[in-house]
């Protein structure tokens, strides 16, 4: 069938996003096959209700951006036919605003310019379509009009197919406008809706991603005058694609996936990447260059299986290509070497899962999904793509529980309700499990789960927002963050005792307290203690608290309570996550969880291998009909693809699956009690703890992106030895400045070669790691902090170093790193060998913020007066008021001026000293400013002598 026979913007996004060359040849030239139909794209012609609703959210945040500019007399709306260059201008010049908006634009690119840059390239001409960029700004000048293009996004963040549209809008305004009087701004942007939504926050010129023509210019270019037309001019057969997860959406998938199975693409494995993808084809490459004679197979699939089989290729390729036979194996789940007692090479069980369609157990450790469990509570949110926040986007939610041994109590089995309904029902569920814990002599293992990384997403913002934006109670809130976010425990345990320990002795020192004041820290210590007692007694039980949190088993408990939770268990285990750890599915590309249930439970005439769909549910919700049914019978699937998980893991080998669920615990650190210094209190972790969930979710995983080293040599430094590495894969990077200061901010550990998926060098050092114990620390320690250290898992003791980047140089073609070391470990640096380098949280402030504002919060209670740091954020205009009467600002103003004057006469007579001291009349205004306000905000560019 015919294609288009030219290309919009839209479609040169699309490239982009499915970064594949097929989309582009085949909206171009048209398919292969003339039967089948030539579909729009998706996002301009949507065929799923999903699909609709995210094209409803970008319809949405257009239309309010419109309406917002509109209100604020900025916007200037031209009529929607296509229009030639002149008309455009006669448009903008009618309008006498210095700045404004164009928006309805459209118009037919410079067809003939773009024909003759083709011409002289000696490159066949693409068409182009239609163009319609969103807004163009304008902004008059003295001699003329500057413009920019503006396209609205309802993305989180700014991609490559954005920059692509509006490269090519900005190219083409080049063409049509004058540049006698019309002026390109030399950039363009993006507009981003309000990071917490467009529904309750206007649109803002500070989410205006500007973003540089002249960055653009040499890779986009090259693009569309170079391989843009090199792609289009292909033979079909020769055009790359590769069915992958981005390949959802894409209105040619369902041919790809076809042909990816029948023609034995890598893309009929699962979960195989682009550059996964690109990197095995090179390998098959490598191995076809070796100069030796090998065996084809008729696919793609049966040379990755005949080279896995010669084992001499593998032992060559690895000597040449270190790295890339590494990654290989990582991705078909390999071993990272064979065994040496034996010459069978291990069989990929991803590639034998496309081969034979059958599914195929991993034998990998798995250390993030339960092995067992007494009470599984399985979370269904349903989640809208045209909400227009984060935070909004759960509609409807089910929480289903499962026991696998009776219980004596009452765990609620299914709580269905809409997003308002969340924090209750979950502090519900968890409160329920808790008091079961009480009643029980050996509490309950308990487990929460989500089937996607979106559901797990939604929920931690959710959490977020409720914590910092809603009338929920204070203890739902607290509960459902203690017991469902990772991390909190770990918080709570290592600086609580640091921040109630300093605020009681500050507390003890500053003057006589009242018997009132003695209760209200007894009970920020411990609610549930008595506070009454006479005064001498109260202040005893704060002495004893104090020594308690001081003392050496109380810190040791600690600290074996976080090593607890340290490469352990997520409070919420995300399923989909750990199926892609253990299991090989024969599904080509990518699967979601109707057809992972129908394919693991195939084989079982249970009602749960029918999973509702994604596309089932929300559809139900569209329509005006409660899900909860359908999302409770998606519930019921997870729990049975868990259990099928299980069973077939454990059959193969009983020792996979490492941790058993643990009681559920409620610890967070929520110690402040005033309103808005509980929620700075909240973000500060959040914060934090979304760091270290980065972290921890790389390191479970082995830290596969980590950066690999080759050991070189060792030479004394100006102070301490330095090793130097040469970068075998990966990126590092340092500023000029970090060469002055010495943070020790990596782990560095052996990127040792284990035997197999069992052996205990398999499990990833750096999960054991705990940031938080030293992220405030400088380095080296000196035997004041060193407990610290040693308070480490000793594996980490033993096995790994901190290290800190002095230098990173090219020399030919190698990229040389230079590093210092700190740490007690036993290993020794070998030439040849190889190590892997993974960044730590460093975090020198949350200590001090967080004790800052309990101190406040403290301050607040006892004194029952107004903080002036509340004051700035209850009311900032009633703080900055004046703090001095009139008169006394005169005087003061008079003998600023008197010592002005005073200065400047001294400068006359060349007095060294005074000079620097006159005042400049920019400085002056802020001299003036600060005497007549609580607080005052100076700034500028570097330079400019603030400090004076």
């Amino acid at each position: 069938m015919n294609g288009k026979g030219s290309l919009s913007a839209t479609n040169l996004a699309g490239y982009h996003h499915y970064n594949c060359d097929l989309f582009i040849y085949n909206t171009y030239n048209g398919v292969e096959d003339p039967r089948t139909p030539l579909h729009h794209l998706v996002y301009e012609s949507t065929s799923t209700t999903l699909d609709g609703a995210q094209f409803k959210r970008g319809l949405d945040w257009e239309a309010h951006l419109l309406s917002w500019l509109d209100e604020e007399n900025l916007l200037l709306t031209v009529p929607s036919y296509p229009l030639k260059g002149e008309d455009l201008v006669e448009n903008i010049l009618a309008d006498e605003r210095n700045h404004f908006f164009v928006a309805g634009i459209s118009f037919v690119p410079p067809q003939e310019h773009f024909d003759e840059i083709y011409r002289k390239a000696g490159l066949e001409p693409v068409g182009f379509g239609l163009a319609k960029p969103d807004l163009v700004e304008i902004t008059r000048l003295e001699d003329g009009v500057m413009w920019k293009v503006i396209d609205a996004k309802a993305s989180k963040a700014v991609k490559t197919s954005h920059h692509v549209q509006i490269y090519f809008y900005t190219l083409s305004l080049n063409y049509l406008l004058p540049h006698t009087f019309f002026r390109a701004s030399n950039a363009a942007a993006v507009w981003l809706p309000p990071e917490d939504g467009f529904d309750t926050n206007p649109p803002s010129f500070d989410d205006l991603k500007t973003v540089d023509i002249s960055l653009l210019s040499f890779p986009l270019d090259d693009f569309l005058f170079r391989r843009l037309p090199a792609i289009l001019s292909l033979p079909r057969k020769d055009v790359f694609w590769h069915y992958n997860a981005l390949c959802q959406g894409c209105p040619f998938s369902k041919d790809c996936q076809q042909k990816a199975v029948e023609q034995g693409e890598i893309g009929s494995m699962s979960n195989i990447s682009i550059p996964e993808a690109k990197l095995l084809r090179n390998l098959l490459q490598i191995w076809q260059d070796t100069g030796v004679s090998h065996p084809r197979g008729e696919t793609d699939i049966e040379d990755l299986a005949l080279l896995l089989k010669d084992r001499k290729g593998m032992q060559r390729i690895g000597i040449s290509y270190p790295v890339t036979l590494r990654k290989a194996k990582r991705i078909l789940a390999l071993p990272p070497r064979t065994r040496k007692a034996t010459k069978a090479t291990a069989a990929s069980p991803i590639l034998q899962a496309a081969r034979t369609e059958k599914i195929q157990t991993i034998p990998r450790r798995n250390f993030t999904c339960p092995k067992t469990e007494d009470i599984a509570a399985v979370l269904s949110l349903l989640l809208d793509p045209s909400a227009p926040s984060g935070a909004s986007s759960i509609v409807s939610f089910s929480v289903s529980t499962f026991t696998a041994v009776p219980l004596r109590g009452k765990i609620p089995r299914t709580v269905h309700g809409n997003r308002t309904d969340l924090i209750p029902s979950l502090a519900y569920i968890i409160d329920s499990i808790l008091t079961l814990n009480c009643s029980l002599q050996k509490p309950p293992r308990t487990q929460f789960y989500v089937f996607s990384s979106a559901e797990h997403s939604a929920l931690q913002t959710h959490f977020i927002d409720a914590a910092l934006n809603s009338s929920y109670p204070t203890q739902d809130i607290r509960v459902c963050i203690g017991a469902l976010s990772q991390g909190a425990s770990l918080l709570q345990t290592t600086f609580q005792p640091i921040l109630l320990s300093g605020v009681l002795l500050e507390f003890l020192i500053k003057g006589r307290r009242k018997k009132r004041d003695f209760q209200v820290i007894l009970e920020r210590m411990n609610p549930t203690e008595s506070t009454e007692g006479t005064l001498e007694e109260l202040k005893q039980r704060v002495k004893e608290q104090i020594q308690r949190l001081q003392n050496d088993d109380y810190r040791k408990a600690a600290q074996e309570q976080r090593q607890d939770e340290l490469g352990q268990l997520p409070r919420i285990v995300v399923l989909k996550r750990q199926i892609e750890k253990s299991l090989a599915l024969p599904i080509p590309g990518f699967w979601n969880l109707a057809e992972c249930a129908a394919v693991l439970l195939s084989s079982s005439r249970l009602r749960e291998a029918q999973c509702p769909s994604d596309e089932e549910i929300y559809t139900m919700f569209a329509n005006g009909n409660s899900p909860s049914d359908l999302l409770e019978q998606r519930n019921k699937s997870i729990y049975a693809v868990l259990n099928n998980l299980r069973s077939r893991v454990s059959s193969a080998n009983d020792f996979l699956l490492i941790n058993e669920a643990k009681p559920l615990t409620s610890t967070f650190m929520d110690i402040c009690r005033e309103e808005h210094l509980r929620k700075l209190f909240y973000m500060q972790q959040f914060e934090i703890l979304t760091r270290l969930s980065e972290l921890w979710q790389s390191r479970i995983d082995g830290c596969p992106e980590a950066p690999i080293l080759q050991y070189h040599s060792t030479q004394q430094g100006s102070k301490r030895l330095e090793h130097s590495f040469i970068l075998l894969s990966g990126n590092l990077d340092m500023t000029a400045s970090d060469k002055d200061r010495t943070f020790f901010d990596y782990l560095l550990v052996e990127d040792r070669d284990c035997d197999d998926f069992e052996s205990d060098a398999h499990i990833p050092v750096e999960a054991l790691f705990d940031d938080l114990a030293v992220s405030g620390l400088v380095f080296p320690l000196n035997r004041y902090t060193k407990s610290r250290w040693q308070s480490q898992n000793t594996i980490i003791q033993k096995e790994l170093l901190l290290a800190d980047i002095r230098d990173i140089s090219v020399e030919g073609l190698r990229t040389k790193v230079t590093i210092q070391t700190w740490g007690d470990a036993t290993f020794k640096f070998s030439e040849g060998c190889t190590y892997r380098i993974s960044p730590r949280l460093i975090d020198f402030n949350i200590s001090k913020i967080l004790s800052a504002l309990f101190e406040l919060d403290v301050q607040h209670e006892l004194e029952n007066a107004s903080v002036p740091y509340i004051q700035i954020i209850r009311n900032p205009k009633s703080f900055n008021q004046e703090i001095v009467s009139p008169t006394t600002r005169k005087i003061l103003e008079k003998a600023a001026g008197d010592m002005q004057s005073l200065f400047r006469m001294l400068d006359g007579l060349d007095v060294e000293a005074a000079k620097p001291l006159v005042l400049k009349a920019s400085q002056n205004r802020a001299a003036r400013h600060i005497l007549s306000n609580r607080l005052s905000v100076i700034w500028g560019p570097p330079g400019m002598n603030f400090c004076k």
